[in-house]
C-alpha cells in the first residue's frame, strides 16, 4: 500500500512539473519570403479595410484561443501543423489561453507588425522543445520513434521529454541517432539534429512487386506504382496494398532477402460484388451472361458490380434478352418468365406452295396473312392438267365440224377463315372463299381456237389443316367444296360438251412459312 501511495505522488509530482513548464514563446520572426498574408485567396482585411498580417502558430497542440486586446483579432484558420493567426497591423501584445496547457498572457511581440507580412510563431507547451533534423543525405525519410515524418530537412518539429530515435533512409544509406530531451537543457532554443548516415548496399535487395488488373500499389501510404514495381529494399518483412476503383484493398507480406532478387505477386484489390437472384419460369432454362459465360439462374450469384447482358433460351420457350445492374452489397431479385413457343400463331404473315388435286389440277400458290386468329388468305393454282379433247360445232344449224380443243384450268381465290389451334403443334382454319376459275385453251384437231379464256365464278366451303413440325413451318392440307354460281357462254358450251364442270371437290397439299 506503501508503495502504490508513493507511486501516486510521483505521478502528481512529474505532471506537476511538466504544468509547472507552462507555455512561452519560443521563436517569434518575420518571414521574410513569404507572401501568404498579401496573397488572394489567403490575404484578409481588418475592420479598417486594411489587409491584414498573418502570425502563423506552430505548435503540437489545438484547442487556443486568442486575445489581441484592444486591436482585437482578424480570423483564425487551423492548417496542416500550423494556426493561422491574422492580427491589425500595429498590434502590440497577444493573449493565449489553453484548458489543458493555462494561458500565456501579455505576450508582447518583440518586433513591429506590419501589414501585408507574414510571421513566425513557435509556441511551446511545456512538454518538450522544438527541433529541427537534418541528414548526411538530402531529403532522406526522417523516422522519428518509427513513425514517418516526411523528408529532411525537418524544421520545428516538437519532441516531448524523454527517449527518443531518429532514424534516417535514402536509397542505400541510413543512419540512426538517440536523444533524451530533459527539462534541465535550454528549452528557448530550437535543437538541432544531424542524423550521420552510412552505406547500407549489403543489406539490401531488389525488390520486384507485380499486380493484376493493372490495380496501384501502396507502400507506406504511397501510391508507386500501377500493375508493378520496381525497387530497392532493405532485409526484413514489408507490407503493400494494392487498390483499385470499386474494389475492396487487399494487403500483402513480403520479406526482402539482401542481395538477391525478390519477386513479389501481390493480391489483387477484391472488386465490389453485389448478389443476382434470379427466378425463371420455367425453372430449367439456358443462360448466357454478356455473350459467351453459361450462368445457372437456379441459384443466386455473388458477381463483381456491373451490368449483366443476359440471354435465356429453352426448346419449345420463345427465348428473352434481359438485362440487370448489379450494385454493392445489394441484391438485385426479379422474376423472368418466358413465353412458350406460339406453333400455331395467331398473328402471323405467310406465304407458301402445294398441289391441289382435283379435276385439271396444279401448282397453288399462296400468300396470305393472321390477324387476331382472323386469316385472309390469297392463292392462284397454275393449271397442269389437260382435258380430253372438246369438239366445238358451227352453230348455223348445220352442226359443221370446226375443231377440237384441250383446256387448262387455272384458278384465282380468296379466302378468309378463322383460325383455331387444336394443340400446340396442330391448328385448323374453316374457309369461305371466292374463286374465279379460267380456261386456257389449245388446238388439238382443226385450224381454230375456240373457248380460250372461258371464265366461271364459284365459292368455296373448306378447312385448312395445319401441322407444325418447327417454328415458321406448317405442312398443310387444305380440302375444299367449290360450287359455281355464274359461267360465260364459252363455258357454259364447253361443259355441256367435256366432262369440265366449274368448282367441284379438290384438296391442296403443301408447305406455308410464318413469321
Amino acid at each position: 500500500m506503501k508503495r502504490f501511495l508513493m507511486m501516486i505522488a510521483f505521478s502528481l509530482a512529474f505532471t506537476t512539473g511538466m504544468m509547472a513548464q507552462g507555455l512561452k514563446v519560443v521563436d517569434f520572426k518575420l518571414l521574410e519570403n513569404d507572401l501568404t498574408a498579401n496573397t488572394h485567396g489567403t490575404s484578409k482585411q481588418d475592420q479598417n479595410g486594411e489587409t491584414a498580417a498573418l502570425i502563423k502558430i506552430v505548435t503540437p497542440e489545438r484547442g487556443f484561443t486568442f486575445d489581441g486586446g484592444s486591436l482585437g483579432i482578424v480570423a483564425t484558420e487551423e492548417h496542416a501543423g500550423e494556426i493561422w493567426l491574422y492580427v491589425p497591423r500595429r498590434a502590440q501584445k497577444l493573449i493565449l489561453r489553453h484548458q489543458t496547457f493555462g494561458v500565456l498572457r501579455d505576450f508582447f511581440y518583440p518586433i513591429p507588425i506590419e501589414g501585408a507580412r507574414t510571421y513566425e510563431m513557435l509556441i511551446d507547451i511545456g512538454t518538450g522543445r522544438y527541433a529541427t533534423i537534418t541528414s548526411q543525405v538530402a531529403k532522406a525519410n526522417i523516422y522519428i520513434d518509427g513513425e514517418n515524418c516526411g523528408e529532411a530537412p525537418l524544421y520545428n518539429k516538437y519532441l516531448n521529454y524523454g527517449k527518443h530515435t531518429i532514424r534516417a533512409i535514402k536509397d542505400r544509406y541510413e543512419g540512426e541517432e538517440q536523444i533524451v530531451l530533459t527539462t534541465a537543457e535550454d528549452n528557448t532554443k530550437t535543437m538541432f539534429v544531424n542524423v550521420n548516415m552510412r552505406d547500407m548496399s549489403d543489406h539490401f535487395g531488389d525488390v520486384n512487386v507485380t499486380v493484376a488488373n493493372q490495380a496501384d500499389i501502396w507502400f507506406e501510404d504511397r501510391n508507386v506504382g500501377t500493375g508493378s514495381w520496381q525497387t530497392q529494399l532493405r532485409e526484413g518483412t514489408y507490407i503493400v496494398e494494392t487498390r483499385k476503383a470499386d474494389c475492396d484493398p487487399e494487403k500483402t507480406s513480403f520479406t526482402v532477402v539482401a542481395q538477391k532478387q525478390n519477386n513479389v505477386k501481390a493480391a489483387p484489390p477484391s472488386p465490389h460484388t453485389g448478389m443476382l437472384h434470379l427466378y425463371t419460369r420455367p425453372r430449367d432454362v439456358n443462360a448466357i451472361s454478356n455473350g459467351s459465360t453459361p450462368i445457372d439462374l437456379s441459384e443466386a450469384h455473388t458477381l463483381p458490380i456491373g451490368t449483366y447482358q443476359l440471354s435465356l433460351s429453352r426448346k419449345g420457350y420463345v427465348p428473352k434478352n434481359v438485362e440487370y445492374t448489379v450494385l454493392h452489397n445489394q441484391a438485385t431479385r426479379d422474376t423472368i418468365t418466358l413465353d412458350r413457343v406460339k406453333y400455331i400463331k395467331p398473328m402471323a404473315f405467310y406465304f407458301g406452295a402445294g398441289y391441289t388435286f382435283r379435276s385439271l389440277g396444279g401448282i397453288t400458290a399462296l400468300a396470305g396473312v393472321v390477324y387476331k386468329n382472323i386469316d385472309l388468305q390469297l392463292s392462284y393454282t397454275f393449271g397442269l392438267g389437260s382435258s380430253d379433247d372438246v369438239p366445238w360445232y358451227s352453230t348455223d344449224g348445220n352442226d359443221t365440224y370446226l375443231s377440237s380443243m384441250k383446256y387448262k384450268r387455272s384458278t384465282f381465290a380468296i379466302k378468309a377463315g378463322y383460325q383455331i389451334e387444336l394443340t400446340e403443334r396442330l391448328g385448323i382454319t374453316p374457309q369461305l372463299g371466292f374463286e374465279i376459275e379460267r380456261l386456257s385453251g389449245s388446238v388439238s384437231n382443226g385450224t381454230n381456237s375456240y373457248g380460250d379464256g372461258a371464265a366461271a365464278n364459284c365459292i368455296s366451303l373448306g378447312a385448312k389443316l395445319l401441322y407444325a413440325p418447327m417454328q415458321r413451318l406448317y405442312l398443310f392440307a387444305n380440302p375444299a367444296l367449290s360450287l359455281g354460281i355464274s359461267k360465260d357462254d364459252n363455258f357454259k358450251h364447253i361443259a355441256d360438251n367435256s366432262d369440265i364442270s366449274a368448282g367441284g371437290f379438290m384438296m391442296t397439299i403443301g408447305a406455308i412459312f410464318n413469321f
